[in-house]
């Protein structure tokens, strides 16, 4: 590529002025070229985290990683919904994969899904840990992991094997060791394309600004939510703060547990541990047989899931049905046609 001033541009961002779409994604660009220095990146990485990114620059940077990953000769072929429950992680809470488990009982319910992660980065277990150790085959071939979402109603896509690009930047987000950009591009750049999606974030002062980059990305449906407890998911113990995405509108609202008929659950019933423990708690909860705030925290994460994609006609009928589905071990049974697909 073109040689770039790019010290100008950092200092641009010291003087917290945000970049323009351009200079976004000239700047993406540069780093999948690997033509940016080190020193100069992990600048530019701090700069923006102080400055604090807005929707445009995270809009456009996320549509240059999207583009250049292994999904974008891959069709969905005609499915009217895909959704994605990929959140930022990161909220320091240590509870177990509960948006993981969300993804198989909405699939349970008969949403596709095509759930997008990545091993731990600051928790103890990430969705892909968690799923490998369940018996998910993480290396299929691209071609069968997207089949599965057309044979089994649910995928998983290992971020790393369809993102190749984002090797040139991995060194740098390493020694840097703080949140960067880059925790919330990720959840954003879906091979696949979902038309609607599920995002946890781990600060309240992110959700309009994920949701307004979402409404830029195009995503047909999206709920961005934050629980006042801390917590990338909604919580049992306080309100949640959700923006809520409709073609080319943002509405900002709550939800409380109490609203969609369940009982409220402090943080710590919502505790996991290393990858094994994780295992085994969404074992035993997809199997029916976890404990209540278990299942009821991921029938009201899943509920918002279905409510979004027209499963459900409200928070409350989303959450009954996901708390159903639970109930019943129908998400237990999506994950181990999806272990017997992707083995075979």
């Amino acid at each position: 590529m073109t040689e770039y001033n790019w010290s100008a541009l950092l200092q641009q961002l010291i003087d917290r002025q945000s970049l323009s779409a351009e200079q976004a994604t000239q700047l993406m660009e540069g780093w999948l070229a690997g033509a940016i220095a080190p020193e100069i990146s992990g600048g530019i990485l701090t700069a923006l985290q102080c400055k604090s990114v807005d929707a445009v620059e995270l809009a456009a940077m996320a549509n240059v990683l999207q583009r250049s990953s292994l999904g974008q000769s891959m069709s969905t072929g005609n499915l009217p919904m895909l959704l994605d429950t990929c959140g930022t992680g990161g909220d320091g809470k240590s509870t177990f994969n509960i948006s993981t488990a969300v993804a198989f009982v909405a699939a349970a319910a008969g949403v596709p899904v095509a759930k997008h992660g990545n091993r731990a980065v600051s928790s103890k277990s990430g969705s892909a840990d968690v799923l490998e150790a369940l018996g998910i085959k993480l290396n299929s071939p691209t071609e069968k992991i997207h089949a599965a979402i057309a044979e089994v109603g649910i995928t998983f896509l290992f971020a790393p094997s369809w993102h190749p690009a984002m090797k040139a930047v991995v060194p740098i987000r390493k020694a840097l060791k703080i949140r960067t950009i880059f925790n919330l591009i990720g959840p954003l750049v879906n091979p696949l394309l979902p038309t609607a999606q599920v995002l946890g974030v781990y600060n309240q002062e992110l959700i309009a600004i994920v949701a307004e980059a979402l409404k830029i990305m195009g995503r047909q449906q999206a709920v961005v939510l934050h629980s006042r407890e801390g917590l990338d998911e909604a919580g049992l113990g306080d309100l949640t703060d959700l923006a809520i995405v409709e073609g080319d509108k943002v509405e900002l609202s709550t939800i409380a547990s109490a609203e969609v008929g369940l009982a409220s659950a402090p943080i710590e019933a919502l505790q996991g541990g290393d990858v094994a423990a994780n295992a085994e708690i969404l074992r035993s909860l997809l199997q029916g047989k976890g404990t209540k705030a278990q299942r009821d925290c991921v029938a009201l994460n899943a509920g918002i899931a279905l409510r979004i994609t027209g499963q459900s006609a409200s928070w409350q009928a989303g959450a009954n049905q996901a708390g159903e589905i639970i109930d019943s071990g129908a998400a237990w049974q999506k994950l181990t046609e999806l272990v017997d697909f992707l083995s075979n």
